[in-house]
This record gives structure tokens, sequence and C-alpha cells, in this order.
């Protein structure tokens, strides 16, 4: 079992989400109850991949359910004064044993707020402590970095937002069913652009293992992808500093860092801030020959052109090209990707953020 037959395993556990979602969501939606349209907030919490997937996620599903959605980091949260009564608190832990997303959970649960966890299976201490509880869907991930734990609190957060804006009203059951085509397309597209990333991945091979470090840029639901695309890359290559940057925000400064040592990352969706991304591009691309575009609009052979299918969802489909990126970056190195029940319990090369020890 390698880490790519993981990447090429979230299609299967795409189209499993959506078969199963109103039976998955059915629990929450019966905790809301007839209160639900006294939501005024939804606050992501969660560490790592659970945060990343947070953030893709959020923007789409104040968009779904009309209420205002933000995410914040649990160790931010524990320094919070001030908690909101009339939001959803979604905590998020594949594993269900994150330890302070466990001691932020414990918080608002006692000071009765509203509440509900994402993990990959009821039998975590998570699971079993908070009101109400959703599936992952993600099953058994045979590797500590996930890739099929990404992409499926991606869309099972997504799915959150549609069911709570179809339940208070928001949300056309219209609009509901278009939303579930766009869905539909993902998988087929996402073993497509595994394809293509790992075809790219060999024309650039030199380059992009060339590189020391990576700036990762994305916008909106891609801004998740490229905090999440740093942080694999970080994760599985072990050898290089790999920084994700909201668009905007990533032009105020770090473009005064590069040098051609610098690989970066544009994803361009073909949204709004394209003609940032082209403009970011054109710059890497003349003053360093180190800027690579993945998505709709491309430039040369450095780049990975592709055309989404999911609509919506389509970080799911970008989330491959940086998972590819970044597993064959460590491959390519020699570098060992261990699966995590073989991994040495004596060895301190990871720092265990879920053993309660903190």
């Amino acid at each position: 079992m390698k880490l790519l037959d993981c990447i090429y395993r979230i299609p299967e556990i795409t189209e499993k989400i959506i078969e199963n979602r109103k039976e998955n969501f059915a629990p929450l939606i019966d905790y809301l109850g007839s209160d639900i349209g006294t939501l005024d907030e939804i606050l992501f919490v969660g560490s790592g991949t659970s945060n990343t997937s947070a953030v893709t996620a959020c923007r789409f599903v104040e968009e779904v359910s009309g209420i205002s959605a933000a995410t914040i980091l649990p160790n931010e949260f524990l320094s919070k004064v001030s908690y909101n009564p009339r939001a959803l608190y979604v905590f998020t832990s594949q594993s269900g044993t994150s330890t302070l997303s466990l001691e932020c959970q414990k918080l608002v649960k006692d000071k009765g707020l509203r509440h509900v966890a994402f993990t990959a299976n009821t039998e975590n201490p998570m699971a079993q402590a908070v009101d109400v509880h959703v599936d992952l869907g993600c099953g058994y991930e045979e590797y500590g970095m996930r890739t099929i734990g990404y992409n499926s609190s991606v869309q099972t957060l997504m799915f959150m937002g549609m069911e709570i804006g179809l339940a208070n009203g928001y949300l056309s059951q219209f609009r509901y069913d278009e939303l579930i085509t766009e869905v539909k397309k993902v998988p087929a597209s996402h073993k497509e652009i595994t394809e293509k990333a790992l075809a790219w991945f060999d024309s650039n091979k030199g380059k992009l293992m060339a590189y020391e470090s990576f700036a990762v840029y994305g916008s909106k639901a891609n801004w998740g992808v490229a905090l999440e695309g740093a942080l694999k890359i970080l994760e599985m290559a072990k050898r290089h500093l790999s920084v994700g940057y909201e668009m905007d925000d990533g032009l105020h400064g770090p473009t005064m860092g590069f040098t051609d040592k610098i690989g970066v990352i544009i994803l361009s969706d073909g949204g709004k801030d394209d003609k940032m991304a082209m403009g970011l591009a054109d710059f890497g691309k003349s003053e360093f020959n180190s800027a690579h575009i993945i998505g709709v609009h491309t430039r040369d052979g450095l780049d990975l052109p592709f055309e989404p299918k999911g609509g919506a969802f389509h970080a799911l489909e970008f989330a491959a090209t940086v998972q590819v990126l970044a597993y064959r970056l460590a491959i390519d190195y020699g570098i060992e990707l261990v699966q995590t029940k073989d991994r040495d319990p004596n060895a301190k090369r990871y720092f265990n953020t879920h053993s309660g020890g903190l």
C-alpha cells in the first residue's frame, strides 16, 4: 500500500460521501431542530489538516447556509474571552484525539453551547463526548500525512453547509440539486487530474526537485488548498520550507523574497482573482523562471493545465495536484513514507499533539 494508492482511493470515498449524506447529517439537523433559524455564526475549530479543510470549505458554507462562518485554531479559541451563544461550534479531528481540540470541545459543552464533531469513526474521545457526531466518511487512512482525510473533511463540511441551508430555508431545493450534480463530476475528474499531475511532475522533475522551498498561492477555497499543499510538501518531502499564501496577502512582502530557488505554485481557478494570479505568475516567470501555474489559465510548459469539472467543489480537484506534487517530491528524493502502523513508537521524529500529554 503506497500513499499514492490513498490518493487514488479518494474518488471512491467522494462517491460514498455523496450517497450517504442525508443519513449522515440527519442527527445534526435533528439536534438543531426548530432552533436552526437562531444560528448566526458557524465557527470551525481544528488544527493542521482539520484547519486547512475548514479554510477550504468556509466561504462555501456561508454561501449556501446564509450564516456567517469563520475558522479559528484551537489555541486561539481557548484564549477567547467571549463565546457567541447563537453559534454552532464545529470541531474537526480525523482521529478524534487532538488534545487542544478536545479541550475546546469540553469548554463549549460546559457552557451549554451548540456544537458538533466531525471525526473518522465513533470510537474516539471526541465522538463519544460531544452532543452530536458526524462521520467524515474517510474510513481508515493508512498514512498520517492525510490526503483522503483532507478531501473527505472538505466535502463533508461543505455538505454540512448545504444541509443547514436547506433546513433553514436559505438554500433552494433546485440549487441544492444543482450542487449535487456538480460534485458528482468530481470523482472522474479527480482521477484524470491525478494522472495529469504525475505526468506534469515527470516533465518538470529536474526543476521541481532543485527548489529549496515552495510558496503555494490560492484564493477563496484554493487558499485552503494552498495551505494544505504547503503542509503536505513539508510533511512528505522533509527537505523544504513550504508556505501557503492567500493570493492577495502573499503579494504584500513575500514576493520581495523570491529567488530562483523558491518554487512558486499558483492555483488558477478562473475566478475573480485570476488577474492577480497571472500578474504574480508573469513576475515569477520573467524574473526567476520559477513560477508554475496549476489550473485554468496557464502560460508555458512549466504549468499544469486542466479545467475543473466540479463547479463549487473544484477545490477537491485542485487538492490532487498538490498532493501528487508532495508525494512525488518525497518518492523521487528517496524519502520513506511510513504507514502509521509501522511507525517506531520510540522514535522522536514526530511531536505527538494527540497524546493528551501536552
